[in-house]
């Protein structure tokens, strides 16, 4: 039995040592002696908290002529603790990166004698503080505020002791509320307080910190040390008395615990935790004591506030595009990179006239551009040889893909880019049904060699699925009775309809199931594949938004009875009726409300990208049926919005462009119609007007616009680009032309009208 216990505690021994050699080992280093302001590291490593995410950390107390953020900017510890978001040496920030704050409140406060309380009293005063304190903290703002200088005050070294300020050798000294206040009120001893926020120089302290480098080659573990700190403040505040102990009998903290008492208690009141939640970070703060440092001369003119907040410089260099010197090495070599499409496949992607188009073909351009080396097109007739290719690697990637078991045997796949929901697709006269199991036995058709097939067949097992070629055969049994339903997703269904069958086929069903789609590399390339997962992670939301919005529309039917509705009240025909009349309605309002989502700009109340694009192209086809017939067009764009954005914020840019709209509404002819293009830049289509009446008609909006009181420090203006649609050249290619006048007038001066001739 001993050998057995033996045997038993050694194993643990053992077991225990091997979890402690896995565990990543880090550091923190405080900026003081350990007391209640360090509880939640401490409790975070007494309970395990920090053991739980796989670390083992090295908390370590302050010693005298340690620098802490120096330590951690070169790499002496991985964390530092210190009390100010911003550090500032020589008018220079330095790039720390800040993980959590603690205190929501500064603690730094002036302890002064009694009848001392107004800050201009302390001109020619003895004041004591640390070089940091009166210099680069909320109290070196408020002495700096209140113009007291070393030229006109006496300022001394902080001794730690509230000795000097009893004897009465100092008039001033720099305290924290958690601490030195508890033993002057227990000496009685009387003193008035200072406090820097009362003044509007706010700030925060305990704050967690790293360096950028940390933060960047470590995300994972810096994001698992917040976590776990986090875990132990929420500890450590609703355990005090146990943390006192602690404190007290392993960390060999000589205070009292009734002083320790009263610092944990102005310690929960500093984190705030009835506003804030524990460690969280208030970037506002940060940006006004920036602005304050600025002009207080503490920061030189040419410095600005970098990213940050850890969340903020983790998504920073996740839109950044930055390729390694073997990959750079590599793409050299490879010199072009073959791309295979489902040929067919409108809007998500598909070949017209030997081109790549669609919202995958503009991903891709974002890509190649980045890339340096060209994305070369491999022409396919069907999704189904483009996957053929791409298992005989006639094609390196595929450029929209979904994951499915049998492609993971020669693909790897990419994080998803676009997700779009399923639907079905029949004829008018099919009724509306909300369970897709509701189709038992029906022919349901889905393109050969999708994923959604088999991915249907093993979640619907009673559905009848046949496989088609194409989409556009798809929906040709659909309407000439040979398939019941057509399976796709939404973008694709609505778009095929409003193009070929539209008054023959509807989206009448909506499944639970989505498309997720990514970029499909060969397998045997990871060091393409870890190219193009890169260049997906950094494509932003705006850059997908806008892409999304040049080709998407919706167009998708629902139920006209509510059939569970319906049961309730069949005994009564007459509240058949009247709901039947009444869901009518409703149904027509529903679709004339998702008609104008489909064409409507969200912001500016305009048309959107989509709509102008279709009417750029109605416009033409009556320039080339009718020879008189003439339609004239304006490019606009804000000259120096990006200023407002910069200085103004983005809430300020967004009003600028609903007044933008509500300025072209009312000085343009309701005939004419108005979109957003993109940004801050429209496009106006004027039916039945010439070249010069376009420009008088844009003139007379520049001079609206010129006019206009936004309530800025500047008045904006708008260059516009005028020009018609020409019926020997394509829409593009017109538009092309009206552009070009548009930066011709932008790189003149802006705020004018630059026409171009199209038919010179």
């Amino acid at each position: 039995m001993k050998i057995f216990i033996r045997f038993f505690i050694l194993f643990i021994v053992i077991c225990s040592a091997l979890n402690a050699t896995h565990n990543e080992k880090v550091s923190i280093q405080l900026d003081w002696k350990y007391q209640f302001e360090y509880a939640g590291y401490i409790a975070a490593k007494e309970k395990g908290y920090y053991r739980d995410a796989g670390l083992d950390v090295e908390l370590r107390e302050y010693r005298e002529g340690v620098d802490v953020v120096s330590d951690v900017l070169n790499n002496k510890a991985n964390y530092g603790v210190y009390n100010s978001s911003i550090v500032v040496d020589n008018g220079k920030i330095k790039p720390i990166v800040i993980m959590a704050t603690y205190l929501q409140h500064s603690p730094l406060i002036l302890v002064t004698r009694k009848g001392l309380a107004n800050p201009a009293n302390l001109i020619g005063k003895t004041i004591m503080g640390t070089p940091n304190e009166l210099k680069h903290s909320s109290l070196s703002l408020l002495l700096s505020h209140f113009g007291i200088t070393s030229a006109n005050s006496h300022l001394i070294d902080q001794t730690f002791t509230i000795d000097s300020f009893i004897k009465g050798q100092v008039d001033a000294m720099s305290a924290y509320r958690s601490n030195q206040l508890y033993y002057l009120d227990k000496l009685h001893i009387p003193y008035d307080i200072i406090d820097p926020i009362e003044y509007g120089f706010v700030m925060n302290a305990g704050n967690l910190f790293t360096s950028e480098t940390e933060a960047l080659d470590h995300p994972s573990r810096s994001q698992h040390f917040i976590d776990a700190t986090n875990r132990g403040w929420e500890y450590a505040l609703d355990h005090q008395e146990e943390m006192i102990k602690i404190l007290r009998q392993k960390y060999g903290v000589k205070k009292s615990s009734e002083s320790l008492e009263y610092e944990a208690h102005a310690i929960k009141q500093l984190m705030m935790i009835d506003f804030y939640a524990v460690g969280e970070t208030n970037e506002e703060m940060t940006t006004r004591l920036f602005k304050q440092l600025l002009r207080a001369g503490v920061i030189q003119e040419d410095q600005k506030l970098a990213p940050f907040l850890f969340r903020d410089v983790i998504a920073n260099s996740k839109n950044k595009f930055q390729l390694s010197s073997d990959e750079k090495n590599y793409l050299l070599k490879k010199k072009k990179i073959m791309m295979c499409v489902d040929p067919e496949w409108y809007p998500l992607e598909a070949i017209r006239d030997g081109k790549h188009i669609g919202i995958a073909a503009d991903v891709m351009k974002e890509f190649r551009s980045k890339l340096g080396i060209p994305i070369e097109l491999v022409q396919t007739k069907t999704w189904n040889q483009s996957l053929e290719y791409a298992k005989v690697h006639q094609c390196d990637i595929l450029s929209l893909a979904a994951k499915t078991p049998e492609r993971l045997k020669y693909l790897n796949f990419t994080s998803t880019y676009l997700s779009v929901p399923l639907v079905m697709v029949t004829t008018m006269e099919k009724p509306f049904r909300e369970d897709i199991n509701s189709f038992k036995g029906e022919k349901i058709g889905i393109v050969k060699g999708y994923a959604t097939f088999n991915r249907i067949k093993r979640l619907y097992p009673t559905l009848n699925i046949v496989e088609v070629e194409s989409v556009n055969d798809g929906l040709k049994q659909v309407e000439n009775g040979q398939l019941y339903g057509y399976i796709d997703n939404l973008l694709v269904a609505s778009s095929y309809i409003q193009q070929m069958y539209i008054g023959s086929l509807k989206v009448s069903s909506r499944l639970n199931e989505k498309d997720e789609l990514s970029v499909a590399i060969r397998q045997d390339d990871p060091m393409l594949y870890n190219i193009f997962e890169k260049l997906v992670n950094q494509l932003g939301d705006a850059t997908m938004q806008n892409i999304y919005n040049r080709w998407a529309s919706t167009i998708e039917q629902v139920a006209w009875f509510d059939y569970k509705m319906m049961w309730k009240f069949f005994a009564v025909i007459f509240l058949v009726l009247f709901a039947f009349i009444w869901r009518y309605i409703i149904l027509k309002k529903y679709n004339t409300k998702l008609l104008e989502l489909s064409i409507i700009d969200k912001l500016t109340g305009l048309f959107n990208r989509q709509k102008i694009d279709e009417i750029l192209y109605m416009e033409h086809k009556k320039i080339e049926r009718y020879k008189q017939y003439e339609c004239g067009i304006m490019m606009i764009d804000i000259d120096y919005f990006k200023i407002v954005n910069d200085t103004q914020g983005h809430q300020s840019g967004d009003f600028i462009l609903q007044q933008m709209a509500q300025i072209f509404n009312k000085t343009l002819r309701q005939t004419d119609m108005i979109g957003r293009w993109g940004g801050e830049e429209f496009l106006v289509v004027l039916p039945h007007t010439s070249l010069e009446e376009t420009a008088i008609a844009a003139e007379n909006l520049r001079k609206a616009v010129e006019i206009y009181p936004f309530g800025l420090d500047f008045q904006l203006t708008i260059s516009v680009g005028v020009g018609t649609l020409d019926r020997t050249k394509g829409v593009h290619e017109s538009i092309g032309k009206i552009d070009e006048a548009l930066y011709t007038a932008k790189n003149n001066g802006r705020n004018q009208v630059s026409k171009v001739n199209l038919s010179d």
